[in-house]
């Protein structure tokens, strides 16, 4: 067979200088490395600062599995200056007056301390922790890569729960935004490695009271496959294994390279580069994973069997107002009545239960033993408790 020598040479070199990727499809294992997943047990509070309301306190109680369960708080972020022995009492009892019953204090500047048995054994027993505001590259310059850090990832692998606001938003995501020792004002600073409790992605706060929205293009230019999540004060994002939900008065900015409207409920692709984000709101959710907005359209369902579903079956009454409802098994499938109306339920959890069709949901409250006791209509401020 006759062939052109030079032509067989020029696609040689043409093939060795395409990414490795190109040739034999982009390797699992950076694709894992590039995704952007939460923590495979327990769950995340991440508030952008300012003050925290009631709304936000009582959902980390309720994810800790009650006030009276150990809590442990983590001040470090707050300036040396002012962390003295004084203060330290004064937070702890500040939580005491917030409801919570078995609060201790961890703290240390020192690593050699935060590798030690002793140090960590309050974490060993906590069903919660929570990181104070402050400036986050000192949590880092504490805890990261710590026996203090292994611990605190323990804490999630038991089911607990992890929560922060302002810096203890920030220490949570994998890359260290404002994490510069000399000014909170520069993005990408000298430290830049953060808890990494929620991987690939880099997590601003208090960004309208201060004008931040457009501050995380810093990062993203430099670090295109991050997600960039902001938080405004006030409000918070309660992450389960790869999603998260709004809560708060204010909203959430997202930088994944998208548009949502949600008007048309529609996602639309950007251009490399483009510099545009969105905004999220209570009661909104998000896949980490996917990097989008969760509606009906996409929302993952469970299958549950009959034996699983008939727990849910029975009457409930509205609280405050004489309305009952009943919920019941069909073709498979749960279903409430209320009055003249049956809806269909589908199970995105073994507690939460979407209407069909809807992204109006309900929250069915257990007892220790796994009996339902009653059912919430969180956005709608209701509870109808069980009464057979």
């Amino acid at each position: 067979m006759k062939y052109n020598r030079n032509l067989v040479i020029c696609i040689l070199i043409a093939i060795s200088l395409l990414p490795v990727n190109y040739l034999f499809g982009q390797d699992s294992n950076d694709l894992k490395e590039n995704e952007t997943i939460g923590p495979k047990k327990g769950s995340l509070l991440i508030v952008g600062g300012g003050r925290i309301s009631k709304e936000l306190w009582d959902k980390f109680k309720e994810l800790m599995g009650g006030e009276d369960k150990p809590l442990v708080v983590i001040p470090t972020a707050i300036s040396s200056n002012a962390l003295d022995e004084k203060l330290l009492i004064n937070i702890k009892n500040d939580f005491i007056r917030k409801g919570f019953t078995n609060v201790s204090i961890l703290h240390t500047r020192d690593k050699k301390e935060a590798n030690s048995k002793e140090f960590i054994s309050a974490l060993d027993k906590a069903s919660g922790v929570w990181f104070t505001g402050g400036r986050q590259w000192r949590l880092a310059d504490s805890y990261l890569n710590t026996k203090t850090h292994d611990a605190l990832n323990k804490v999630l692998d038991r089911g607990g729960v992890i929560g922060g606001s302002s810096a203890g938003a920030t220490i949570q995501g994998s890359y260290l935004a404002r994490g510069d020792s000399k000014t909170n004002v520069i993005m990408m600073g000298d430290h830049e490695e953060g808890l990494a409790f929620v991987k690939n992605i880099a997590i601003d706060q208090h960004v309208l009271a201060r004008n931040r929205q457009n501050d995380m293009f810093e990062i993203l230019d430099y670090k295109p496959k991050l997600l960039g999540i902001g938080i405004d004060e006030s409000t918070g994002i309660v992450v389960r294994n790869n999603k998260f939900m709004v809560l708060g008065k204010s909203y959430v900015a997202v930088y994944d390279g998208t548009r949502w409207s949600e008007e048309r409920d529609t996602i639309y692709q950007l251009p490399a580069g483009s510099r545009e984000y969105y905004w999220l709101k209570s009661g909104d959710e998000y896949n980490l994973k996917t990097r989008a907005v969760i509606t009906y359209k996409n929302r993952e369902f469970l299958k549950l069997s009959k034996t699983e579903l008939q727990k849910y079956c029975g009457d409930y009454q509205l609280t405050g107002a004489d309305i009952k409802a009943e919920f019941f098994i069909k073709n498979d499938g749960l279903f409430s009545k209320v009055g003249d109306e049956t809806t269909a339920l589908l199970p995105e959890s073994e507690t939460r239960f979407y209407l069909s069709k809807s992204d109006l949901y309900l929250d069915f409250k257990k007892d220790s033993s796994g009996k339902i006791l009653a059912v919430t209509i969180p956005t709608q401020n209701q509870t109808w408790k069980k009464i057979n």
